[in-house]
């Protein structure tokens, strides 16, 4: 999977928020690594929101859409995979 696929906006807000982890892989552990916390999840929610203007129901979401940079692109940008 190719990083270039993935829309830039999310692989800088997470490497912003945590700085010392260096390059976050696509198929990487967001939430075991501690990269996604819970206060960056809303973050994310909101900038994703931002860019689809779309509003997104916690309702319509699971742990897994963001458990990767690879599922929140094919979950909420699936024209970028």
């Amino acid at each position: 999977m190719s990083t270039a696929a993935v829309p830039e906006f999310i692989t800088s807000f997470l490497e912003s928020k945590c700085p010392d982890v260096g390059p976050i892989g696509v198929d990487e552990d967001l939430v075991l690594t501690g990269v996604l916390n819970s206060m960056h999840f809303v973050e994310l929610l909101y900038l994703i929101e931002a860019e689809t203007n779309i509003e997104i129901s916690l309702d319509q979401v699971t742990t897994d859409d963001f458990r990767t940079i690879a599922n929140i692109r094919d979950r909420f940008f699936p024209e970028a995979a």
